[in-house]
């Protein structure tokens, strides 16, 4: 009988040290290790309770998801993130995807979150199997372009528009905007793209690892979106 009380005491101190030292890293409570991807290197991690947090990341929330969603999203995540190469994740400091529902910054609904002070993504399993192929790789991109700011500069991506075109920028809120595909890309290949530079730049990329057959056809007819292609795949070439 103490043989196993022991037992459960070890495990429980030893479950504890390891959610504890989770938080240390990301500043994200009730969080446990999900899945270590051997081929990525990744860490996949999900909520074991609701958590809300102002510490590290400013005002997230996001709620336990089901075993079958989690399972569901994981192999989803790991396939479109077999594009790249294992080396891949660590130049650009990212170490953990998050897995969880009902994902909120402040009290805005989101697919997902980036934060590049943890080396962290957030995906929502709530998100429909479409968006979320495509919204894995956005907050990827989210999080190397932090790292790698001087090979994506602002300045040289906002010349691509037309002279007569301004970013909405806090002007509306980011989910107003659509991240369909637009029939007429006109520079953009979704309405959310129109947001901002960085939103922008993340689309871009998104349906560039996502959706490539339909972008090497879009870039043969839009000129600007041509130019943005260009411009991620020379940035991206930067990343040693």
């Amino acid at each position: 009988m103490k043989l196993k009380i022991l037992i459960l005491l070890l495990f429980f101190i030893i479950f504890q040290s390891k959610a504890d030292q989770i938080y240390e890293l990301i500043k994200i409570p009730n969080l446990k290790i999900y899945k270590i991807d051997k081929e990525s290197n990744l860490r996949y991690l999900t909520p074991e309770k609701d958590f809300l947090t102002n510490s590290g990341i400013n005002n997230v929330s996001c709620k336990k998801s089901n075993n079958h969603s989690v399972k569901q999203k994981y192999i989803k995540s790991k396939n479109e993130l077999n594009v790249f190469k294992k080396e891949f994740f660590g130049k650009i400091k990212l170490k953990y995807i998050i897995l969880c529902k009902e994902l909120k910054v402040g009290e805005i609904n989101a697919l997902g979150f980036a934060n590049p002070e943890v080396e962290t993504i957030l995906l929502n399993t709530d998100t429909n199997d479409n968006d979320f192929e495509r919204v894995i790789h956005h907050e990827v991109f989210h999080i190397l372009e932090n790292n790698h700011k001087k090979f994506f500069p602002d300045t040289v991506w906002a010349k691509f528009n037309n002279p007569n075109f301004y970013y909405s920028g806090n002007s509306a809120s980011p989910e107003a905007y659509s991240l369909a595909k637009l029939s007429n890309t006109n520079g953009f290949f979704s309405e959310y793209a129109k947001y901002s530079i960085a939103e922008d730049m993340a689309e871009t990329f998104s349906f560039m690892n996502s959706r490539k057959k339909y972008v090497s056809e879009v870039i043969n007819s839009d000129k600007i979106l041509n130019k943005k292609v260009i411009f991620i795949k020379e940035g991206m070439l930067n990343i040693k």
